[in-house]
Parts: structure tokens; sequence; C-alpha cells
């Protein structure tokens, strides 16, 4: 949870996006976004392993998210272009890593993989989570062998701190898990 109980503001933007807090009707437009990207989310999301099952998982998602939201235990947002309607992803800070810290979490539609929508809207999830009190770090975990997640943690000034075993609970997960932290240490 936050110092205070306090919450990042419930819509922010960028030049090109707009993130608004998750909500269940919500559900179209995420399950649509999961779905068109399946194959590329499967290796790497735990929750992508069930085709058949991504309506009824998105709205316990949804669901659980607008309450976990409430009890300041993460804040998780849909990400649209600006007059766009379909959401490009979602993102996510989650209060699972310690005092004075949140974790960054991220996928994007495949349409929007290497456009730098992942990259564009967790920056402005780090200006949120930094500008929130008593939280002075941030970290993105990912399994080595997720090559474009490092990546987008890289271009954002993380840097690698720690691999370690874990166990991996995704098909493509090797694991082994990459913490990347901001800020940098010297």
């Amino acid at each position: 949870m936050t110092a205070g109980g306090a919450a990042p503001p419930e819509e922010l933007r960028t030049g090109r996006l707009v993130l608004t807090r998750v909500r269940p009707a919500d559900l179209d437009e995420v399950t649509a976004a999961v779905d068109a990207s399946l194959p590329e989310l499967a290796p790497w999301m735990p929750w992508a392993q069930d085709p058949e099952g991504t309506r009824e998982g998105t709205a316990a998602f949804l669901a659980g998210a607008w309450d976990r939201w409430a009890a300041g235990e993460e804040f998780s947002y849909a990400v649209r272009e600006p007059g766009g309607p379909a959401v490009r992803g979602v993102v996510g800070l989650h209060a699972r890593i310690g005092p004075g810290a949140l974790e960054i979490g991220y996928w994007v539609r495949t349409s929007d993989t290497g456009r730098g929508v992942a990259s564009e809207a967790a920056r402005a999830l780090m200006e949120a989570a930094l500008a929130l009190p008593g939280i002075g770090r941030l970290e993105i975990h990912c399994d080595e062998a997720n090559v474009r997640s490092a990546r987008v943690a890289a271009g954002l000034g993380h840097q690698l701190v720690a691999t370690r075993d874990y166990a991996g609970d995704a098909p493509g997960d090797t694991g082994r898990l990459q913490i990347w932290a901001w800020p940098p240490t010297a």
C-alpha cells in the first residue's frame, strides 16, 4: 500500500496516449485486445493460457482491479490513443515489493508492439508513481527470455539489479527472473 493511502490520478495523458483506470465496463475492449494478442501474450502471461476463458478471466480481473485500486494494492490502467476507442493494452502499478516501492507491469496489443506504446505508458506510470508520497523505488520484473520487456525496462532507465531463480508459471519462462530497478545505482 502507498504511504498515507495515496493513489495516482485515475487518468494519465502522454503525447499520444490516454491511460484510464480500468473498470468493469472495459470488458469488451480489453477482451478484444487480449484475444488479438494471445499468441504473443501466452509465453509470458499465465492468465493468457486459456483462450476459451479470456472473457471470464478478463471480467474477473477488471472487477478485482477496481477493488485493489480502492485498497491501494494495484493501480491498473487501460491504454488508448486519444479519440480511439480500442484498448491498446493494460499497464499497472503493483504494491507487492515492499514499502516505498511499486512494481510496474505492462502488456500491449500485438499490433502495437515495436511502436513505443509500452514504453510511453510505462513512463507515464513512473511519473505518477514517483509523485506519490513515500514512493522512491520502482521495479520491473520479467523472465530473462522476455527480451522485449527487458528492452522497455532498460529504455526507461531501469538498471538490471538481480537475476534469480523462480518458479516460472508461463510456457516461455526459463525460471530466471530479472529485476530491473529505478533509480539506477551508481
